[in-house]
């Protein structure tokens, strides 16, 4: 009864904090109370994002209560939701609710700063060194910091280590090494070669710019388009002979982060590129590959990605804000959001930690594909940006003989968009 109450009490606090419209910006900054936190679904093993609110919840009490929301699993969906609000409340004598901690996308934070949906933040309160240079400047937009770094994602590559130790194969460093053996081996073993995340939505994306990248090609360069150069084509090319071979398997492209590591967790597939995450899934004790998994780095630059929190103008307790992304973002969250949950930590030091070298063996593959990952174009209109990738290049992977007029005209769509 007494923690079913403390719940009623939080979410008549938050709702009175979205409410109050007539508090001075100064009174805000140094408010503390009920605050909301808004991040995707927690997909954690054990759910460990619940866990550190519920530690924050159980020190502080009702009177700086926060309230987790989770969104869809869905990065575009999540944008979607906090747009949305930030748009409503902005609005004069607005009653929507405030998404006073939000977790924003790496690729959102520029845009969602200029928009005016952050609130700027002083790099000094929050020991802006600690944290890796990468994730810190991806936050910071115009010389201004606007979030702090809370987990950093560079993608890895899972291999079935079993097979590759069996058959006396070195992991691949290339994409031509993936394809070869891929080739070599789905075949003997019935099972696929390759998976990633191929469906239409921000995954494909990050997939496309991969494999651009480690072409030698790019979206864009001195601020032109430049996706349809030779070497971006041969990207996209090899993933769809890879389809139209059958090495990668056609179901790929209906591939989201989770429907591709089930699939790789069923022992269905020798490689998977994802994120950090999956690796404690992976290896749980009731894992069906546990103690057969490998990770290396992927064949070519990652995309950066993780998560940054911000806050929102329309926070009515913004120190206490501040206080819970400290929290988050201090060394002792952020070891175990790593060791239990798989989220790349964002602080430097962690990485070299023996004790935490000693269990992640791929703890320095991961430094390395953060430090050398590569963002993704900041711009204002990157949603429509990444819309036009997804419709072009997912159509493309399905025909290999159209990726070269597909891309061309992608190119000439990219630069009116951008003009």
């Amino acid at each position: 009864m007494r923690k079913l109450l403390a719940t009623a009490l939080a979410v008549v606090f938050v709702a009175c904090g979205a409410c109050a419209t007539t508090r001075p910006e100064d009174d805000r900054v140094h408010a503390r109370g009920p605050i909301t936190f808004v991040d995707g679904r927690d997909s954690t093993l054990g759910k460990q994002v619940a866990g550190l609110v519920e530690q924050w919840n159980l020190r502080h009490g009702f009177k700086e209560q926060v309230t987790f929301i989770e969104q869809s699993p869905s990065s575009d969906a999540h944008r979607a939701s906090l747009v949305a609000a930030a748009q409503d409340g902005a609005l004069p004598g607005s009653h929507v609710r405030c998404n006073d901690v939000m977790m924003v996308d790496s690729v959102w934070t520029a845009e969602f700063a200029r928009a005016g949906y952050l609130v700027p933040l002083d790099p000094n309160e929050f020991d802006i060194d600690k944290f890796l240079k990468t994730p810190v400047d991806n936050a910071t937009v115009d010389g201004t910091l606007y979030a702090i770094p809370a987990r950093t994602d560079a993608g890895l590559l899972y291999y079935r280590k079993d097979i590759l130790d069996r058959e006396h194969i070195a992991p691949p460093q290339t994409w031509d090494d993936l394809t070869r053996i891929s080739k070599d081996l789905h075949t003997k073993y019935n099972m696929d070669g390759y998976i990633g995340q191929l469906a239409r939505y921000e995954g494909l994306t990050v997939n496309a710019l991969e494999a651009i990248w480690a072409y030698g090609g790019d979206l864009t360069a001195n601020g032109a388009i430049v996706i349809d150069s030779p070497q971006a084509k041969n990207g996209i090319e090899m993933l769809a002979r890879g389809l139209r071979d059958g090495w990668i398997p056609r179901t790929a492209t209906d591939f989201t982060e989770e429907s591709s590591r089930a699939d790789f967790q069923s022992g269905n597939a020798l490689f998977m590129r994802n994120w950090p995450y999956a690796y404690p899934l992976l290896t749980a004790p009731d894992s069906p590959v546990v103690n057969r998994v490998g990770v290396t780095q992927l064949p070519g630059p990652s995309a950066l990605g993780g998560w940054n929190l911000a806050i929102s103008p329309c926070s009515q307790h913004q120190q206490t804000a501040r206080d819970f992304i400290r929290f988050y973002t201090d060394e002792t969250q952020q070891r175990t959001l790593f060791a239990r949950g798989g989220h790349a930590p964002t602080v430097r030091a962690l990485y070299a930690d023996p004790v935490l070298r000693s269990q992640f063996p791929y703890l320095d593959a991961l430094y390395q594909s953060v430090t050398n990952a590569r963002d993704r174009v900041q711009t204002p209109q990157y949603d429509r940006i990444t819309d036009l990738v997804q419709e072009s290049l997912h159509h493309a992977l399905d025909h290999p003989e159209a990726v070269d007029p597909t891309m061309t005209t992608l190119a000439t769509d990219l630069r009116t968009t951008l003009h």
